[in-house]
């Protein structure tokens, strides 16, 4: 049996058609963060019944110190079982980026893209979500948070203050996609936050660790 009671679904309707990739590009180099609606629906409701089932542990509210003190109220889960949903999610989302880098003039990424760390993150309504800071640099090319449920606001912006900050689309089934170091040879890494949580809010963030070996 599938966990969260969905029906087996075929790679091509999990996913609505959507823009032209290369028109994505130019916003990850500024402001650092695209959005775009890409879940089907009837599949989105799937991945949010088998998120509601999961265990979360709660996330130290501070991290960091002095001028890098980042706040964040949430809690999380990654330990997906053989036969989750979210596992056919990041080799269905590894594939569709997959065929649309590599019709790109030139690949952006300065190793292969392979989403190997994967996380759901739950926001409790009323929380103040998590104040701006950057990705650890542990993580490269490109940062891909799937928007499962529910709602809250998502920015990027200049730096810990929110200077400049723009609004990126968070609303349920949206892919946000953001540059990480790989990305067209930089290193620079977007400032983001989350706030105004009004609804409870799960996202499903797939990263890229980088290779520590040797």
């Amino acid at each position: 049996m599938r966990l969260g009671g969905s029906p087996d679904h075929g790679r091509y309707n999990l996913f609505l058609e959507s823009a032209d990739f290369s028109l994505l590009l130019p916003r990850l180099v500024s402001p650092g963060a695209v959005s775009l609606p890409l879940l089907d629906e009837s599949y989105r409701l799937s991945l949010l019944r088998e998120a509601e089932c999961y265990p979360y542990t709660p996330e130290p509210e501070y991290v960091g110190s002095g001028d890098r003190l980042v706040r964040q109220q949430m809690s999380s889960f990654d330990a997906f079982p053989p036969g989750s949903l979210y596992l056919e999610l990041r080799d269905a989302l590894q594939i569709w980026l997959e065929e649309r880098l590599v019709a790109l003039p030139e690949y952006p990424f300065s190793t292969p893209l392979r989403l190997n760390s994967l996380s759901l993150q739950r926001y409790e309504p009323g929380s103040i979500g998590i104040t701006p800071h950057r990705d650890g640099l542990r993580y490269i090319n490109l940062i891909c948070l799937l928007v499962i449920g529910g709602r809250g606001r998502f920015f990027v912006c200049a730096d810990r203050s929110g200077r400049g900050a723009v609004e990126v689309d968070a609303a349920p089934g949206h892919l946000i996609l953001m540059r990480a170091p790989g990305f067209i040879g930089e290193t620079a890494r977007p400032f983001h936050y989350v706030t105004e949580i009004y609804q409870r809010r799960y996202s499903f963030g797939l990263r890229q660790l980088r290779d520590t070996a040797g």
